[in-house]
């Protein structure tokens, strides 16, 4: 491996940590959640972090994993120079979350699988082979279907049953028993941690231009990459109280952009094209609505400790079946429902659908998307792209448009309220 290859796949984090870094200096509590963004693109932490489970993906309810596993090591994809490495093991026509998360299991700089379990769920045709490549090439992984169906009480009980035999593999390889305990308590730390993340957003969504829209974004997702997941939900809220201080203390001028919801493929760090695009074109993000956000969204309610750990468990089966997003299935119903919830709450002026090349199953969902938006008269952008940057000119004359057009709408309805 050439020298110049490691230091152009940490570059390539450390352009997005200094963008936000500069952005948002009056944050200083902010710093620790960029160090631990950079930690995961650092050959020396990564060489030592040894993982003992692999998670591929977000579609495996995290209660099981941290009911067995005290630090799962996501992979989510979003690194341009992961995907390069992944070109000799894939079809070109594979899709960039399927190659970069390949490049991160399967690369001449650091090996997070010499220990590691993999396990994912097996939601599209990209991830079947995915799964097959790393097989083949003599990893362990262990892999569940979804159902296609999320509301039939069979899928409930087949889901349940995976489910299971997932958490109990997994409590093999690290030694932690899978019991109702340990289930109970993983319920009560990945519900603290989803209401934290909320509270984060929701104090974000006040502060308006004090916090930028890349900042939020990642500190969002630093969910999925930080080591202590305690640790994680402590500096929240000192960044929490942060934010609230400024906003006691000082006055900044509302922002009046067009504000825009974010929906299709997951936007992952350090890819941040579509946020810079916003941006550039003079619009906010008034939220992101992709399966990422849908699952820290999911809370199971409280548990008792007479709860066996079969009944617990296909309660937490029922709540993810229905609401997850799923390439196997026809439609997502739950993601349909939580983009409706969203738009009512936040009645954004605009919808940019993100699609990244290959991952066909967020087309499917679109015309039902496109409908519902029209009827509350609100207009969709449908932005088709890849971990690539040269096509950030040609995209930015296209969201400047959108912008330009959600702008004019917004002025032409002040008018009328004036006149009204």
């Amino acid at each position: 491996m050439k020298p110049m290859e490691h230091n152009a796949f940490f570059n390539e984090a450390l352009e997005t940590i200094n963008r936000i870094q500069n952005e948002n200096r009056m944050l200083p509590e902010l710093n620790w959640f960029l160090a631990a963004a950079a930690a995961r693109f650092d050959q020396h932490y990564l060489q030592s972090r040894n993982p003992q489970v692999i998670v591929l993906g977000d579609d495996i309810p995290a209660e099981v994993l941290y009911a067995v596993c005290e630090r799962p090591f996501y992979v989510l994809g979003g690194s341009l120079e992961t995907a390069h490495w992944a070109d000799d093991l894939t079809p070109r026509d594979t899709d960039p979350f399927s190659r970069s998360s390949l490049g991160w299991l399967l690369n001449p700089a650091f090996d997070l699988t010499e220990n590691a379990l993999i396990v994912t769920a097996v939601s599209s045709d990209s991830r079947r082979k995915l799964v097959s490549i790393l097989q083949s090439s003599g990893r362990k992984v262990a892999a569940i279907d979804v159902p296609p169906s999320d509301q039939s009480e069979n899928a409930v009980r087949y889901f349940t049953e995976q489910l299971v035999t997932l958490a109990e593999t997994i409590g093999k390889h690290t030694g932690k028993r899978f019991n109702s305990r340990h289930l109970r308590e993983a319920v009560k730390k990945v519900a603290a941690a989803h209401g934290k993340r909320q509270q984060f957003l929701d104090i974000a969504q006040a502060a308006g231009n004090i916090i930028s829209d890349e900042a939020v974004l990642l500190v969002a997702q630093s969910m999925y990459f930080a080591d202590s997941l305690d640790e994680w939900q402590s500096r929240l809220s000192l960044l929490c109280g942060e934010l609230e201080n400024l906003l006691k203390h000082y006055a900044f001028r509302l922002q009046d952009k067009p504000r825009v919801l974010i929906l299709g493929s997951p936007v992952v760090f350090p890819n941040y094209k579509v946020p810079q695009l916003i941006a550039s074109a003079g619009m906010t993000i008034a939220a992101v609505a992709d399966s990422l956000s849908l699952e820290a969204a999911l809370t199971v309610t409280r548990t008792n400790r007479f709860h066996s750990a079969d009944s617990l468990l296909r309660r937490i089966a029922q709540i993810h079946l229905n609401m997850i997003a799923s390439g196997a299935r026809i439609y997502n119903t739950g993601l349909y429902s939580y983009v409706m919830k969203m738009i009512e709450q936040l009645k954004p002026d605009g919808i940019v659908c993100h699609i990244l090349k290959g991952q066909i199953e967020y087309d499917f969902e679109l015309p039902q998307l496109e409908k519902a938006a029209e009827k509350k008269n609100i207009p969709v952008f449908r932005l088709e792209t890849d971990y690539q940057y040269q096509d950030m000119e040609q995209l930015r004359i296209r969201m400047e448009a959108f912008g330009e057009m959600l702008t004019q709408r917004k002025l032409v309805a002040q008018r009328y309220r004036h006149t009204a």
